[in-house]
């Protein structure tokens, strides 16, 4: 009996250890700031639009190589960069622990870098109407989660393929990603009184596709420009959570970019 309850103390130590270990990483208000402070704007700040981009990630554990070219804004988001719009990617260095405790922390972690990036940019002089996060997989789930928070430091999110918990197909393997974690932070989401995103959702997407992101567009359904665009479609390909890389319809997706950008702005509050 003394030795299983000790065990116990042991894994609860283990835990809270374990837990301790999500971490920013090398990330911090002044670095974030200090890169974007070095960044030349072609316009004046008052009239620069930027994108803040979020990359996916391959596990929330292991610091995420950004530098790959995997982890690059797609082609849609670049073929906007002009003398009005800049394209900023923010490298996340956000990780979590290993542990059950810590599963979903670095989402809020991812946040918090958001959170510093915009700061950074509003200081710089550029206006909330012309601020966006965008992102894929990990990095477009952790934009949406900012609605919340959105408070007019910026104007909308544009999210390609939103995942987090793994993908559908592992879930009898991890059951606490998509059955608790997962639910607990749609819940929070929700919790956002307004969401202005264009949300792209690819069918057979191995993480999350149309049916499982439906969510967004019933609870917040496009009415004039308010709400959820959530646009559906399939290319065919083999690793369907990768469309926004080799899309079909490129013309088309950054065609509604821009649309939904200019619409944004123009109806700006």
């Amino acid at each position: 009996m003394f030795r299983s309850f000790t065990s116990a103390i042991s894994l609860t130590f283990l835990a809270i250890f374990l837990s301790a270990c999500s971490s920013l990483g090398t990330n911090t208000k002044t670095s974030i700031a200090e890169s974007i402070q070095k960044i030349p704007f072609p316009s004046p700040a008052s009239e620069q639009r930027v994108i803040i981009y979020n990359h996916g990630i391959t596990r929330p554990q292991q610091l995420e190589p950004c530098f790959m070219s995997y982890n690059n804004p797609p082609e849609s988001l670049r073929a906007l960069s002009d003398k009005r719009t800049l394209v900023y990617k923010l490298c996340s260095t956000a990780t979590e622990a290993p542990a059950i405790t810590s599963a979903g922390r670095q989402v809020y972690l991812r946040k918090i870098e958001i959170n510093f990036a915009i700061d950074a940019f509003l200081a710089r002089g550029v206006l909330p109407k012309h601020l966006f996060l965008a992102g894929h997989s990990n990095g477009a789930w952790t934009s949406l989660m900012m609605m919340r928070d959105v408070n007019k430091r910026f104007n909308g999110a544009i999210a390609f393929a939103p995942a987090f918990a793994g993908k559908r197909s592992e879930v009898r393997f991890a059951p606490w990603w998509r059955r608790t974690i997962r639910p607990k932070q749609i819940k929070e989401m929700l919790t956002s009184p307004d969401m202005d995103a264009l949300v792209f959702a690819y069918e057979n997407d191995p993480y999350n596709r149309p049916q499982e992101l439906q969510f967004l567009a019933n609870n917040y359904p496009l009415v004039g420009s308010s709400g959820v665009d959530l646009v559906s479609y399939d290319c065919g390909l083999r690793n369907a959570h990768q469309t926004f890389r080799k899309d079909c319809r490129f013309a088309e997706t950054s065609q509604r970019i821009q649309r939904f950008i200019n619409k944004q702005i123009a109806t700006w509050k």
